[in-house]
């Protein structure tokens, strides 16, 4: 594939901002002169993600990821380089320049074309559903009549229309030219894994209702399609009323939250999440204007699903069917938010009701009626798990009181376990004493990993990552002072490097650099980089200002140390050399080769003016 051209490379990395590129994955806020939120990488509680904005470079103190926004692309995409950089161009609306190199240009990466065929696939379907045709035409009186949506809400998330004949469809993809493998792999058609052509290609969905599936940046990934009568019998998943893109390259069920993508750029400090149970409920708390909430990809809710819902906020609630399948699911899900730092309440639905009734029939003023008898975590898991407390025998509820202190203990803060189990003793109506008891005692039973020690940041990179060596400290300086770059290049001489560690390679090859007038400063660094162990060291740097008064007297004491050491070295291998040579002219040569390295150390130190 032709590269991208430098200047291209450059014009991104100066107009597009990292905080807004990582804001789709977590929430920023501003911490002094940096931004602060959560890990987009690990499930945390307490931030430890931080963005330079004068640098445009990250660092992630909980997976020890550094780098900039095309680093934080590669990392958060699974991409390459060339591909992070497309990725951010078509994000941001620029344009890109490839180089002209002669040969034929390849097809474009993967996932960069099956985000475009998903793209087209979700115009095509969306066109279906608006054309003058009496499919069309029944499918829209279906979304509006029989659903209760209106026009404008279809227009506003592209809602589509699968035709019963897939063969149109087929001859549409047919005609983008995207390749086999992609098609293959968009989960659109079925396709052998032998099929070298579209001849036998069957579409995947007939006759549905078609639901775009975003990701948090805005992009069509899949589709959720709903039956309808126009659904044919020969439909594989004719009795399935929903049926899923099936998981790709770029859409893992278990990783989305129908929804998020817009609901996170509604969030304020302190709002929070409301979860229900499908997407076509989500779509109607939009058209109420209750633009905070989100949909689970799938049956139910996972980790990672809620782990990222933390990202954005650290309350959820809970919209919950009034049936006794909707009740079971938020057990489920409740140990899982608690694990992932999340506090929960729960909106409980009368019996045989659900979200889109509620809404649909009553709007925003219905869940507010609703917040007004919400039951907190503690409160739902009792009234599931003991409905009578008062008439519950000792056994049953002591029964029911282990399976509600497994929820509390995954919740890792100590603080908040206890304020859960003096809660239950409330409601429970049991002493305080002996709940704490059975909760130590359970909890002993099966004692949970003790919590790492945290140090703080700039601590566990020092312990970590070796700063205090000569090459690191010099490494800082020339890329927090570029203008040090070519002065030092002047004066260190290659020999005095420990080009065995990775902070010596790197300055090696960057004097190299400087010396052929290749170093155009830090914002070039990557060129220099040959793996990620080096990228997340010099990001780390980056991220790390050096805390000097007088940088040029801080690059001499690096310089006179670095040369100490070369001297040391050469010195005492001489000394080794002197004491076993039995030749006299050889010995008095080593003597007298001492003998001018201590006269250079001594008289000559290396030091910038």
């Amino acid at each position: 594939m032709p590269r991208i051209k430098r200047s291209c490379i450059e014009d991104i990395r100066q107009r597009v901002s990292l905080v807004d590129v990582a804001g789709a994955y977590t929430q920023m806020k501003r911490a002094g002169a940096q931004f602060r939120g959560l890990s987009p990488f690990n499930s945390e509680k307490t931030p430890s993600f931080y963005i330079h904005p004068e640098k445009n470079v990250f660092m992630d103190y909980s997976s020890g990821n550094a780098g900039d926004l095309f680093r934080f692309i590669q990392l958060k995409e699974n991409l390459n380089f060339q591909e992070a950089v497309e990725s951010i161009a078509q994000r941001f609306g620029i344009q890109l320049d490839y180089e002209d190199d002669g040969t034929p240009p390849e097809r474009i990466s993967l996932r960069k074309e099956l985000f475009d065929l998903h793209e087209a696939a979700t115009d095509y379907f969306h066109r279906c559903f608006k054309a003058d045709k009496p499919q069309a035409e029944a499918m829209r009186a279906y979304w509006e009549q029989q659903r209760g949506f209106p026009p404008e809400l279809a227009e506003e998330f592209q809602i589509g229309f699968s035709p019963p004949d897939g063969t149109p469809f087929i001859e549409f993809l047919r005609k983008k030219n995207y390749s086999i493998e992609a098609l293959r792999e968009s989960g659109l058609l079925y396709l052998r894994d032998h099929d070298k052509d579209l001849s036998r290609a069957r579409a995947r969905f007939r006759g549905r209702l078609m639901v775009p599936i975003r990701d948090v940046q805005g992009r069509v990934i899949a589709f959720t399609a709903r039956v309808t009568d126009q659904t044919p019998k020969d439909d594989p998943s004719h009795e399935a009323k929903y049926i899923n893109s099936p998981e790709t390259p770029i859409f893992i069920k278990s990783h989305v939250l129908f929804g998020l993508e817009r609901a996170r750029k509604e969030l304020q400090d302190g709002d929070s999440l409301i979860l229900v149970e499908g997407q076509l409920d989500c779509l109607r708390c939009w058209q109420v204007g209750i633009k905070n909430a989100v949909a689970p990809q799938g049956t139910a809710i996972t980790a990672h699903q809620l782990s990222l819902a933390r990202r954005y906020t650290g309350h959820l609630e809970c919209l919950l069917d009034g049936d006794s399948a909707g009740q079971k699911a938020a057990l489920r899900m409740l140990p899982l938010a608690l694990t992932a730092g999340l506090e929960v309440t729960f909106l409980c639905l009368p019996q045989g009701q659900d979200p889109d009734d509620l809404l649909r029939e009553g709007g925003a003023e219905a869940l507010d009626a609703l917040r007004g008898k919400s039951l907190s975590a503690m409160q739902f898991s009792v009234q599931a798990l003991l409905p009578e407390p008062k008439k519950a025998g000792a056994r049953e509820k002591a029964e029911a009181l282990d399976k509600i202190y497994a929820i509390v203990r995954e919740c890792d803060s100590a603080v908040a376990q206890d304020a859960y189990l003096a809660e239950i003793s409330r409601i429970v109506q049991v002493e305080p004493g002996a709940v704490r008891q059975d909760f130590a005692a359970m909890r002993g039973e099966k004692a949970r990993p003790q919590p790492i020690e945290k140090v703080h940041p700039t601590q566990k990179i020092r312990n970590n990552q070796k700063l205090t060596c000569v090459e690191g400290e010099i490494l800082s300086l020339i890329l927090h002072f570029s203008e040090l770059g070519q002065k030092l290049t002047q004066v260190i001489d290659i020999e005095w490097i420990d080009i065995e560690s990775h902070e010596g390679a790197i300055l090696a090859r960057l004097i190299a650099a400087n010396e052929e007038g290749e170093w155009q400063g830090p914002e070039n660094i990557d060129m220099l980089l040959e793996n990620d162990t080096e990228r997340n060291y010099i990001y780390r740097l980056l991220s790390d200002s050096p805390k000097v008064e007088d940088y040029i007297h801080a690059a001499n004491d690096c310089l006179q140390r670095m040369h100490y050491t070369y001297f040391k070295e050469r010195s005492d291998g001489l000394n080794s050399e002197i004491k076993i040579e039995s030749d006299s002219n050889r010995k008095n040569a080593l003597i007298l080769e001492r003998l001018e390295i201590l006269r250079n150390h001594l008289h000559h130190p290396p030091r910038l003016d």
